[in-house]
């Protein structure tokens, strides 16, 4: 049972704080495995009133029979209802504590991460698992205790007959591991396989507006039945085992059926063994057989989930690379004063993005990242929050290093707006209130006073139930424009210090960028908070106190837009690139 113990030790923390409850169940498959070699002896004091033909006897051995079921089933009762209760528990405590793992990794982690497949791996597979435990206090544990109880009852009944019976056990206890461990790999390739689906089928259905505008239809049919067959002739290979594990078992538990009658006859024949007791014997085998059949059937299914609980617990395994000090103390109110100060940054496929940047931002200061595609301007704004750590140099706000802070205090203060706008399920005024624990029909002023701030307002109270509209998955049904208004009411309810503006109009029309833009304005001119940019749209940074040009993850010019324009350099190439002009 190495395996065993290699694969599902690392449940037992989880199984830890629910002991009591699993132990209350044991105490009940105690009770239940207790009654069972009874039910032999009952068929041997049968055997014998039916050879006498003592009807009062066989009468009174009915009604006790009918008690030993009547407790059997009390204790199979307790035993699963309290084993489940322990199973779904365990698990539901499990899911949580990898959610919450999960939570605490930092985006590098998730860029190597592929979102089918953890979805899979917090459905799916932690399901899995909890069926297992299930499974193995509610079937495998009663089993493997009744076979102990029975054969116990049979070595006392004729120990020489029982040692024969059991010669068969060893080869069949080494089937089991060798069907098992084929079983085992076959599905982790399975589980693998479903995982890549899962990815597929969301990338597929994030990217349908795309793959019906290259008409790829039949491209991504072949891709996903190509999958779908590789994962169903692994699952057919594991039927194909389990067609032959049966049969083979089946065999072998025939012929020590045939080899206790044989020998049950010799041992009669020498006076080592009553008729009665050779009934009760046999009854006692044949309460044997189902037992090891849910045996062989449980360990296939424990040896089958070794994937699962490897897909899961790997989880655990992955490491954020941006973590909280332990002493990172709460970070007061801030002014919004940001300073940078020799920052050098790379991915974690070493690819170098930021090189010796230096800047300072001033409280209510309104500055504008531009340049080419890489030049390091979503990242240079990824590392005030911390989604990022540089590889070297320091990031402050107000004079205090954002590695010393708490996550949460610094996050509050810093509003984000991005190019693009992810909905939650919820209605529209929990999308606003994101992260305040609004109930469905919870409406605050705050709420309706963002809208209209954000320039919302209006099309919210034309959906079907104004703020308390569900939105659909991602806020499908809206516009861009929309949801880029529902994010900026987002930003204003939350009221930072700091606000980034990452590319927030690059992906909108005209008529909605007007509104967005709009809507910005007043989110920027809002108690003075200070404000990065990043433009794509240099249109919408013509206001801006500083422009800053980013080239290859270092800053290269910097000044006011009609200065950059002046000086005829990169800003004024890209601006004038962008209008279809040439310089004056």
């Amino acid at each position: 049972m190495a395996w065993f113990l290699k694969s599902y030790h690392r449940l037992l923390p989880f199984l830890a704080p629910h002991r009591l409850i699993i132990l209350a169940a044991l105490g009940c498959t105690a009770g239940f495995v207790a009654t069972t070699p009874l039910l032999a002896y009952m068929v041997g004091r049968l055997t014998k009133f039916f050879g006498d033909g003592d009807l009062r006897s066989i009468t009174e051995l009915a009604w006790e029979t009918l008690g030993v079921f009547i407790v059997r089933g009390l204790f199979q009762f307790g035993q699963d209802t309290l084993m489940a209760k322990a199973a779904l528990d365990t698990i539901t405590d499990l899911r949580a504590q990898v959610y919450a793992h999960l939570q605490k990794l930092d985006l590098a982690c998730f860029a190597s991460q592929r979102t089918g497949d953890l979805t899979m791996r917090l459905t799916g597979d932690i399901d899995r698992l909890g069926e297992i435990v299930r499974r193995f206090f509610y079937q495998f544990v009663p089993c493997v205790l009744t076979i102990v109880a029975v054969v116990s009852y049979l070595i006392f009944l004729n120990w020489q007959l029982t040692l024969v019976t059991m010669i068969i056990a060893p080869g069949i206890g080494w089937l089991f591991g060798w069907f098992g461990t084929r079983l085992s790999d076959l599905s982790r390739t399975s589980q693998d396989q479903i995982a890549d689906l899962s990815s597929m089928l969301f990338e597929i259905f994030s990217a349908i507006r795309i793959i019906r505008a290259f008409a790829a239809e039949d491209y991504e049919k072949e891709r996903f039945v190509k999958l779908s067959d590789e994962n169903r002739l692994a699952r057919f290979r594991t039927e194909q085992i389990k067609a032959v594990q049966y049969p083979i078992i089946g065999l072998l538990q025939a012929l020590s059926v045939l080899l206790v009658f044989w020998v049950g006859t010799w041992q009669i024949s020498l006076h080592n063994l009553s008729a009665e007791q050779f009934a009760s014997f046999a009854a006692g085998i044949g309460l044997l057989l189902d037992p090891v059949r849910m045996i062989t059937e449980n360990l296939n299914e424990l040896r089958q989930a070794d994937g699962s609980a490897d897909r899961v617990f790997e989880l655990f395994e992955l490491m954020p690379t941006v973590l909280e000090s332990p002493k990172a103390r709460v970070l007061a109110p801030v002014q919004g004063r940001i300073e940078l100060q020799n920052i050098n940054f790379a991915y974690t496929d070493g690819r170098q993005v930021l090189n010796g940047v230096n800047l300072q931002i001033e409280p209510g200061e309104v500055v504008a990242l531009v340049g080419p595609s890489g030049s390091g301007k979503s990242s240079l704004v990824n590392l005030l929050p911390r989604f990022y750590d540089p590889l070297s140099g320091t990031v402050s706000i107000d004079g205090i290093d954002v590695r010393n802070v708490t996550f949460a205090s610094l996050r509050r203060q810093i509003g984000i707006v991005p190019q693009e706008t992810l909905l939650f399920s919820g209605t529209v005024a929990q999308n606003i209130a994101y992260g305040c624990n609004l109930g469905p029909e919870e409406l605050p002023d705050e709420v309706i006073e963002a809208a209209k701030i954000a320039n919302a307002h209006e099309f919210i109270m034309d959906l079907p139930n104004g703020y308390r509209t569900q939105m659909s998955e991602g806020g499908r049904g809206l516009s861009g424009g929309q949801r880029q208004r529902i994010a900026i009411a987002r930003a204003v309810l939350l009221d930072p210090k700091i606000l980034i503006l990452d590319e927030a109009t690059s992906a909108l029309d005209n008529e909605s960028e007007a509104l967005v833009q709009a809507a910005l304005d007043r989110l920027m001119k809002m108690k003075g908070r200070t404000v990065i940019i990043v433009a794509h749209r240099l249109s919408t940074i013509r206001d801006a106190d500083r422009i800053l040009v980013l080239d290859r993850g270092q800053i290269i010019e910097e000044g006011n837009h009609l200065s950059l324009l002046a000086g005829g350099k990169v800003y004024a190439s890209l601006y004038n690139r962008q209008f279809e002009r040439t310089p004056a």
